[in-house]
């Protein structure tokens, strides 16, 4: 049994002292994931507060076939992305609203509208479709690396592998998706232009 099995373990049996453990271990990794898709902070502790209360209550229940923290992280984007078409649907009905009344919303900022937060998590996808596709030592290494949170040292160290190879692993996969964004960029640019 492995250490995240262990704790998962502790916890459906009540074990408070253990989710709290939990909960210090992961909240601020948790907690930037979702501002990188929640502008308002307020908003994105709320969320957060919601993952670790529904893990809670469904912790008899909770089948976790991959890491605590990955499935954590998981459920972060979802409660995001729940929450960011709410929003979107609201803003649609108060559109509709607005015009019949002839009342003008201000303009919002960009980085804190719902489209934009979907369009960071279509880029995020994209991102992400683009990992699968590396090699699997460096696909691997990487989300060690960027999931997981593990620096280059302990990577090496969990792999058996030299740090310069994670180094070099890390790089390549960086420098392959910096490639294929660029083309997936150049293509969304064409597109905006086009419609234009």
């Amino acid at each position: 049994m492995n250490l995240d099995e262990e704790i998962l373990e502790e916890i459906k049996k009540d074990n408070i002292g253990v989710f709290n453990r939990l909960f210090e271990d992961t909240y601020y990794q948790l907690y930037f994931q979702c501002r990188k898709m929640i502008a308002d902070p307020d908003t994105a502790k709320d969320l957060l507060q919601n993952v670790y209360l529904r893990f809670w209550e469904k912790r008899k229940d909770i089948d976790i076939r991959v890491s605590l923290s990955a499935y954590l992280s998981r459920s972060v984007r979802n409660e995001c992305l729940n929450y960011i078409r709410g929003q979107r649907d609201m803003v649609s009905l108060s559109d509709s609203a607005d015009e019949s009344w002839g009342v003008e919303e201000p303009a919002q900022n960009e980085n804190d509208s719902p489209e934009a937060c979907l369009e960071f998590f279509e880029l995020e996808n994209r991102i992400s479709e683009v990992v699968e596709q590396l090699p699997e030592q460096c696909r691997n290494i990487f989300k060690l690396s960027r999931e997981s949170g593990l620096k280059n040292q302990e990577i090496a160290d969990k792999l058996n592998l030299s740090v310069r190879t994670v180094e070099t692993q890390l790089y390549r996969a960086l420098k392959n998706i910096k490639n294929h964004l660029y083309e997936y960029l150049q293509f969304l640019f064409w597109l905006l232009f086009l419609q234009k």
